[in-house]
């Protein structure tokens, strides 16, 4: 099973489900103080789905979403496998019309 991540309309990316675990287990703590994460979290707490959508945030929310994968990056930086999953989400984010002249 895989756990999805949804950037765009045309853009997602899925990940071992125990892997989607543990990076929605950062995405949970960060909650507490980032209303980006909050919503990123609504499909897969509120509904059950194994997804983080971002498709749905505005560009300050999701240059949130964006700087909060570097929390989750560390958190995961015992599993390479995972590492470069962040990796390649922070890549197609990067390219995601919403950040411009942010990054």
């Amino acid at each position: 099973m895989t756990g999805s991540f949804i950037l765009s309309e045309d853009e997602s990316l899925d990940v071992r489900t125990v892997d989607f675990e543990r990076i929605a287990d950062v995405f949970r703590h960060a909650a507490a103080t980032s209303a980006a994460a909050k919503k990123l979290l609504v499909a897969r707490d509120d509904h059950g789905m194994d997804m983080l959508c971002a498709d749905e945030l505005n560009s300050e929310e999701f240059f949130e979403f964006y700087m909060l994968l570097d929390a989750v990056r560390m958190k995961v930086s015992d599993t390479p496998g995972l590492v470069r999953f962040v990796d390649q989400v922070k890549e197609v984010a990067k390219a995601d019309k919403r950040l411009a002249g942010k990054i």
